[in-house]
């Protein structure tokens, strides 16, 4: 190989071409090792003759050759400059501008509570507190706890351990482990996520660092998105995945995935920094800022583009123990993992900046309404700006059917206007109420409602700050129940300080 090479170009030749070329005062693009204003064989060539004969890489700027920004030109310059050239496409550019916005670098003594939740337990539950399925909807076998993450020298573990856990609720466990998010406390839309960490090996341990959304304004899971910047198996630590979920709620949901194979010798256990870089339409994943992964389409039911990949997500770090993803039989997990003690899940820092491209999240023309039926048959189909309510029976109670809008803030003393607007395919009564957890309302109006769509609102004053879910409520109200099937579409709806 070193012969055909010098065959092509000497090494003298290469030397005095680029001393002659470095003379110039221009700014070059890296990987333009040449510095003719093309990316092309040439500079391949180049870049090979410098690395075998090591004499060029001081006559090469950094600028130009060091294409992963390691401080030196090496063969994983070379690897990158071939994706350059053989498919140009495949390294995107990034941003000029890169501003931090936020960050935790794990300099406290613990978690910080500013920055990070725990989510506990194994159970998945609703916005109500309810527990609909166990093991994370995943099969996992750990419990999480807010006792197996700790901060020390600037990391932040995570710790899965062997362990037995008994909860009255939810049973008892032979694994626990930590599960943390930025949920309520920190959410973006678009940017630059990077997180340097590392994580032990052995099977069915999964780490992961991903997103979901702030609010689900597209609907349930995974309408509104997900997004996983990492994730491994730990029984082939040679290589991780990056993946979105979307489309339409569960069991109509779809992905797209792809996996990053390290280098030799290289796994899950050494540091790495995990990225993602999210622009309007493109989302992209890195490895030690090697791209690997770059995703364009995808979709969430009746909304526009880029739905559902354009509002506000919060950041999760956890380790999962079992499961789909890497338990034995899709569900164990193995204790022999174990045997040497706890396993470690461990995270250098977590930086988020705004790549200044002006993409923010889409402010939605109309509130999504989830679905609360007590009695009721109905169907309700969230669209862009309007909901439909097609009610096959109202039930026996005003909240028979109803659309909520849940676990909205209100500050102590603001007032809050409601507005909306509404169409019904028969004449009937619909009421709008605000509840806190107890259901105690601090707001229950009643408005007719015909053929004609109306423009209607209300006003709200809270004395102290709190959550409260909102209901438009469809049910048994005004005799409404002797009506039979009908529709009602809600539109526009806002919710603003007055």
């Amino acid at each position: 190989m070193k012969q055909w090479i010098l065959r092509m170009l000497s090494a003298a030749a290469a030397v005095s071409f680029l001393t002659a070329a470095s003379a110039a005062e221009k700014v070059y693009k890296p990987g333009d090792i040449s510095r003719n204003g093309t990316i092309d064989d040439f500079d391949i060539r180049l870049m090979k003759i410098g690395l075998l004969q090591g004499t060029l890489s001081n006559d090469i700027p950094l600028s130009v050759s060091d294409l992963n920004t390691d401080g030196a030109m090496n063969a994983a310059d070379l690897s990158l400059l071939k994706q350059l050239y053989l498919k140009p496409a495949a390294i995107s550019p990034q941003p000029q501008a890169k501003n931090p916005i936020w960050s935790d670098e794990f300099d406290d003594s613990a978690v910080n509570p500013a920055n990070w939740s725990y989510a506990l337990g194994n159970w998945m539950t609703d916005d109500d507190g309810n527990f609909i399925t166990s093991g994370w909807g995943n099969d996992e076998q750990q419990f999480y706890t807010d006792q197996n993450a700790s901060v020390h020298d600037g990391i932040l573990t995570i710790a899965a351990r062997q362990e037995n856990h008994s909860d009255p609720a939810q049973g008892t466990y032979s694994y626990t482990s930590a599960r943390l998010s930025t949920q309520h406390k920190f959410s973006v839309c678009g940017g630059r996520v990077e997180v340097r960490a590392r994580c032990d090996e052995g099977k069915s341990l999964w780490p992961a660092i991903w997103m979901l959304p702030e609010d689900s304004f597209y609907g349930t899971w995974a309408a509104s998105g997900e997004i996983d910047i990492m994730e491994g198996w730990g029984s082939t630590p040679e290589k991780i995945c990056g993946t979105l979920h979307f489309g339409d709620v569960w069991p109509n949901n779809q992905y797209v995935t792809k996996e990053y194979q390290f280098p030799d010798g290289k796994t899950t256990n050494d540091w790495h920094t995990y990225a993602i870089e999210w622009q309007r339409g493109e989302i992209r994943w890195y490895v030690d800022d090697v791209l690997y992964s770059t995703q364009t389409d995808w979709y969430s039911v009746d909304r526009d583009s880029p739905a559902p990949f354009d509002q506000n997500f919060y950041l999760i770090l956890n380790l999962a123990v079992g499961g789909k993803f890497d338990g034995i039989d899709e569900k164990y997990a193995d204790p022999a993992v174990f045997a040497n003690g706890e396993k470690h899940f461990d995270i250098d820092y977590v930086r988020v900046y705004d790549l200044a491209d002006g993409f923010s999240a889409t402010r939605l023309t109309s509130l999504y309404l989830d679905t609360h039926l007590e009695g009721g048959d109905a169907v309700i189909t969230d669209r862009s700006n309007y909901n439909t309510f097609d009610i096959y029976s109202t039930g026996s109670y005003p909240s028979g059917v109803a659309g909520m809008i849940r676990n909205t803030s209100f500050r102590k003393g603001q007032t809050y206007t409601l507005s909306f607007d509404v169409s019904s395919s028969v004449s009937r009564e619909m009421a709008v109420s605000a509840e806190d957890s107890s259901r105690k309302c601090w707001l229950n109006e009643t408005f007719s409602i015909g053929t004609s769509p109306k423009h209607f609102r209300c006003s709200l004053t809270v004395p102290e700050d709190m959550q409260l879910d909102i209901y438009f409520q469809l049910g048994d109200i005004g005799g409404a129940s002797r009506l039979g099937s009908h529709k009602v579409t809600i539109s526009n709806i806002k919710l603003v300080e007055s």
